[in-house]
């Protein structure tokens, strides 16, 4: 795809117009918008409201920034600035988010996709007035963020929006039906589903990118991981703890989110130096390590931590099974 002359007139003009407070506030509206932002939100609904919604919204997510990854490969559309070699001047991100970044192609925003399809999924399934107004003004601001930031067109915002926007009315409508034929299927064909589909949606990347695998951003991978592993600990955690959201004083339940996003932050941080020792990043084996990687997050925060603070008494186990 073609860069868009009045695209860049626009990113030009937000770059000569930054402001010290702007930079900050879309910093912060950026990283919420990253895998780390949406643990710590889909890891407070699944501990202290509904782990049922998390899950969806966890799946959707996940799946949506995958379909993010294929796009941004078919249409290889490059970053901003990235043809003039003046990124890391010209982005508004740190040196080592810039480096990952300039890996990956631009269009859609994957930041845009996931926040309109999470956010409006959110916005639909919870009808509090409150959180409808910060689910819009989230993807606002999400979007917003990118090339505000330099990383992106505006223009790869508006196709995100409308892509994640069309993947949030399709699960919004089809999530019963879907998640009753997964249930159908055996444990074992659930999990040989996700690690078969995983490798074989990442290797037709690879074909579709030239075969060449050092231009394959590692992000997808992660997704595909982390997605794995909630499809492997979420039955475990319904039959074997099972606990419930609700349950306990207000204090257990913040305890129960601190230690849930600490054993995911630290399972992350730990496995990420070991598997560094033995792989280099952009390797095949560097790869798969960061898929198993994420796929150990993934049981740790679905079942691990549940199982590891029921254990503690800060939740009370259910006696009926959600889906």
């Amino acid at each position: 795809m073609a860069q868009l002359t009045f695209n860049m007139a626009v990113m030009q003009f937000l770059v000569d117009h930054r402001n010290v407070l702007l930079t900050k506030f879309f910093l912060l509206a950026s990283f919420a918008g990253q895998v780390e932002g949406y643990i710590l939100i889909v890891t407070l609904i699944y501990v202290m409201l509904d782990k049922t919604l998390a899950v969806r919204l966890a799946v959707l997510l996940l799946m949506t920034m995958c379909l993010n990854h294929v796009l941004k490969i078919i249409l290889k559309n490059p970053r901003p600035f990235i043809h003039e070699g003046t990124y890391l001047q010209k982005w508004a991100v740190s040196t080592e988010n810039a480096k990952a970044l300039s890996t990956e192609y631009s269009t859609p925003s994957g930041h845009a996709m996931a926040g309109s399809a999470f956010y409006s999924y959110l916005y639909a399934f919870v009808e509090n007035p409150f959180v409808r107004v910060i689910a819009v003004l989230a993807i606002l601001a999400t979007g917003f963020s990118r090339p505000y930031l330099g990383v992106h067109y505006p223009g790869d915002i508006l196709i995100g929006w409308v892509i994640g926007l069309l993947v949030a009315l399709v699960a919004i409508k089809r999530a019963d039906k879907i998640t009753d034929g997964w249930n159908k299927l055996s444990y074992k064909y659930q999990v040989a589903i996700a690690v078969a589909s995983s490798m074989v949606l990442w290797l037709a990347t690879i074909a579709i990118n030239g075969w060449r695998i050092d231009g394959q951003p590692r992000a997808f991978l992660g997704y595909a991981g982390f997605l794995t592993g909630i499809l492997i600990g979420r039955p475990i955690e319904l039959s074997a703890v099972n606990f419930d959201p609700r349950s306990s004083t207000q204090l257990a339940k913040m305890l129960r989110f601190i230690i849930s996003v600490a054993m995911v932050l630290v399972s992350l941080v730990l496995l990420d130096k070991v598997f560094r020792a033995i792989a280099d990043d952009f390797s095949v084996l560097g790869y798969l390590l960061q898929y198993i990687r994420y796929v150990i997050a993934g049981v740790i925060n679905i079942f691990v931590a549940p199982l590891f603070f029921t254990k503690l008494g800060l939740a009370e186990t259910s006696t009926f099974e959600t889906c």
